[in-house]
This record gives C-alpha cells, structure tokens and sequence, in this order.
C-alpha cells in the first residue's frame, strides 16, 4: 500500500466544502394574531446572524447580538426586504390592506411587528412566506398562532411555505412529526457534532465499544438538551459553540496517543454535556409553545436520536470497509487491528476542522 493512497483518501476528507461546516440553517419566527374587526398582526423574528449574510453587512456584535446602530444603518432595507418576504391572503391571493409596521433589535433578532387589514378580504385567511428560502434550501420558520392549544407550532419550508391563519390549526401528529423532522435535520446539518461522533469511533472495532459511545453520548446531551430548554441552566451561545468545537479538537487529538475506546465513555459522556448545550440553542431559536414544551422538546429530541443512529450506521460501515479494503490489504497492515496511518489521516483532518471552528467562533465571530 503506497503513502500516496492514504495522502489520496485525506485530500479527498479535505475537500468537504469548508463555508458548509457550521450550522447553516436559516431559522426563523412568526407570531400571528386575529384581532378584533378582521385585523391580523404578525410578529417577524429574523435572526441578525442570517441578514448579515443576506445583506452583507457586519449587522451583529460579539455572540450574535443585533447592533442597534448598525441596523438603524440599514433599517429601511432590511424592513422593506422583510416585507416582501410574506403574506396575508385569501386562497384566492387576495392580499390583506398594510396597516403599519415597526422594527426593532431584539437581542440576537430583529423583530419586525406588523399590522394587516382584511375587512374586505373574503373567506379562511392564510400566512405564507418565503424568508430566506432563497439563500437556503433547508431554511425554515415557525408559525406561532394565537389560539393554537396543545399543539406544537408548524415548521414552515419551501415546501410547505403557507398555513392557515383563521382556520383549524394542524393535527397533533403533524406538528410532531414537523420537530421530529426538525431534529433529523438538525443533527445532518450539524456537521461539528458529526466530526465529532466520527472521532469518537475511529479505533472502534467492537459493537459493544460503539454501544457505549453512542449511548454516553445519547444519555449526556439529553440531559443538558433538556435543562437548557427548560431554562433550569444557561450558557452564552459563543461559549458553547467553542466549547464543542473544542471537544472535537480534544477527540481528534486523543486519537493519536490512545487506542483503547473501550473505556472512553466516560469521556464521551462528559463532552457529550456540552453538545447538548448546543442543540438547546437550536431548539430555543425554533421557539417553544407554552402548552406543549414537553411534547416539542421530546420529539425534538427523538429527531436528534434518529439522526445520530442513521449517521452512526453509515459512518461506521464504510469505515469499516476501507479498514477492510484499503488497510488491510496492505502487505505492512497488522492483521487483529485497525491501521494506525488511516486513523491518523482522518483524524488530522477532524482536527483541523476543529482548529477552524474553534478560532471563527472565538475570534471571528
């Protein structure tokens, strides 16, 4: 087996498009109301992270927090890009009368409070928006209705971009299945805690060994996952987002002097901690319905479970495939054990990433 083929499969690790690695996800808000006299309010929230990219701007300060006097910079654009971004209409597309607007910084948002006449607007009215669909296929936005009770608030998509505003609310097993979806996709877009998992299980050769792993991760990030929801404990999103990507760098690293995973689930579970931290964040930016947190936060979490297990079944196999293929054919490869040279070139590789990670959260952000 010649270096070149090894230098072959870390280039090709490499090459993994390094502007995806992050959390990309374009998330987003809507609280809607029927007032008195067919008038409809909605409340925008749009995270100022994801209008700084849409226009370019430096929108935000250190942790993600709107600044005010940046906005009022680019305050007339950004209401005016919000407000073509949704809608209130009929089925027909009859479209409710502009009544007014107001705009504000709100923490790591910019809130956008507007106000909708449909007197004259016949029939079930209905909300649609298309709010950063454009910049991302996954983008998505949370429709808070008022009047909805125990349900949990419909994940709207390019898909599935209108929901009705004055009509029945949907299903219980639609919004389950919408925050299961919701964690499912968060997991496969989460590419530092995929990093991450790969790590964990580079030198695994046991199921029992990655029964363990996957498990201490499972068990610890469930914990935080459910305390940071619940508000029982909180961390700034900056540290948090570094403390994972410092995880990473860790695991990586580790891979180079220790062999021996039987035992490394203590350690999992004690990282696996501040993963869960991170995917609170995730969920708090979807917003929880008062009548329903539980309900929202458990399938949110399901979602995350289904997405680990499906992740750790297709990592696992091809690693074990190029352990078969690739490494142990190689006239130098001991026989009982994984080749050290494969699990170092990857490994380098996760570490890098977390290196980069690590320093556009600390320093760049």
């Amino acid at each position: 087996m010649k270096l070149s083929r090894y230098i072959a499969i870390g280039l090709l690790l490499i090459a993994l498009p390094v502007e995806a690695l992050a959390h990309q996800v374009f998330l987003s808000s809507a609280r809607i109301a029927e007032n008195p006299d067919r008038q409809i309010s909605v409340e925008l929230r749009a995270e100022g992270e994801d209008l700084a990219k849409v226009f370019k701007v430096p929108l935000t300060i250190r942790g993600g927090i709107v600044n005010p006097h940046e906005l009022k910079k680019h305050q007339a654009r950004i209401t005016k890009y919000l407000l073509a971004k949704f809608a209130v209409a009929n089925a027909e597309g009859n479209s409710c009368s502009f009544i007014s607007e107001t705009s504000e910084a709100n923490f790591n948002a910019v809130a956008l409070t507007t106000k909708w006449d449909c007197k004259k607007i016949d029939g079930e009215l209905f909300y649609q928006t298309s709010l950063f669909f454009d910049e991302s296929e996954t983008a998505g936005q949370l429709a808070f209705i008022k009047g909805m009770k125990n349900e949990t608030p419909p994940l709207l998509n390019s898909k599935t971009p209108k929901i009705s505003i004055t009509g029945p609310p949907p299903t219980f097993l639609e919004t389950t299945t919408r925050f299961v979806a919701a964690g499912i996709e968060h997991i496969f877009l989460g590419y530092d805690h995929i990093a991450f998992l790969i790590a964990l299980l580079l030198w695994a050769q046991r199921f029992l060994s990655v029964i363990k792993i996957v498990t201490a991760f499972t068990v610890a990030h469930t914990i935080t996952l459910t305390l940071a929801t619940l508000d029982v404990v909180s961390l700034p999103s900056i540290f948090v987002e570094a403390a994972i990507a410092a995880t990473i760098i860790y695991v990586a690293a580790e891979n180079f002097f220790r062999r021996d995973v039987d035992e490394r689930w203590p350690l999992t579970f004690f990282l696996g901690l501040v993963h869960g931290f991170g995917f609170a964040s995730v969920l708090q930016e979807f917003g929880l319905p008062e009548n329903a947190m539980i309900t929202a936060l458990a399938m949110f979490n399901v979602g995350v479970e289904i997405g680990q297990i499906a992740i750790v079944g297709i990592c696992l196999p091809i690693i074990l495939v190029i352990d078969h293929l690739v490494v142990r054919n190689s006239p130098n490869a001991p026989n009982n054990r994984r080749n050290p040279i494969f699990v170092y070139l990857t490994s380098g590789v996760i570490l890098l990433f977390g290196v980069y990670w690590f320093i556009d959260r600390v320093f760049l952000a």
